[in-house]
């Protein structure tokens, strides 16, 4: 089945730096098989999962590749998330296999404050991502892999063509325009409209 969500199995944590050091960095880097049967192990293409996203399948053609850099900024932890991740999916216009690269990089920022009116709205009127993350929990170690995975969304389009001047398909036949004219007729009536123009119409009538 296709992936809907984020895979229970996914784990991706980073060491947190030195708390109240704005200096010190921390980074992580992951590369992971994406499968649809967890445990297959170096599994051959067809054994790569699929995410369903907006009506459009995207299947896995490499591994995930993340990144992940960690560092203070006053009493917020700031974490940047790249993604970069190779699919195969359907050209919305002649449903042709098409090849696409993802690769982009978001920015959450964890605060150790709690979250009150007051900065609440002011996180409202930003574009970054705001994450509370409350004291009592906070360790050595950051799981990000809800954000991970928001990012990896964020990331695939709504609309994929295989190329910018794709034909598309021909509405009657459904030949690939990109190969070639197809035979039907470009005069082709509209099946809708068979009815209206079998109508006679009495042209004594004023």
């Amino acid at each position: 089945m296709p992936i809907t969500e984020k895979p229970d199995s996914w784990r991706f944590e980073i060491d947190t730096p030195e708390l109240g050091n704005e200096d010190a960095v921390t980074t992580a880097l992951w590369e992971q098989e994406v499968l649809s049967r967890p445990g297959l192990g170096s599994a051959p293409d067809s054994a790569r999962a699929e995410i369903l996203y907006d009506g459009l399948l995207f299947r896995f053609a490499s591994p995930l590749k993340i990144e992940a850099e960690a560092r203070w900024a006053d009493d917020s932890l700031c974490v940047t998330i790249a993604v970069k991740a190779f699919f195969t999916t359907q050209c919305s216009r002649c449903l042709e296999p098409t090849d696409i690269e993802i690769l982009d990089d978001f920015m959450y920022l964890y605060s150790l404050r709690k979250k009150t009116a007051a900065n609440r709205n002011a996180t409202e009127e930003t574009d970054d991502e705001y994450q509370v993350v409350p004291v009592a929990s906070w360790k050595n170690r950051l799981d990000i892999s809800d954000q991970v995975w928001e990012s990896l969304i964020l990331t695939l389009p709504t609309q994929v063509l295989c190329s910018r001047d794709c034909r598309g398909i021909c509405p009657t036949c459904g030949k690939s325009l990109n190969s070639g004219e197809c035979i039907c007729s470009s005069e082709t009536k509209d099946p809708r409209f068979e009815k209206l123009l079998a109508i006679q119409f009495d042209q004594d009538t004023e």
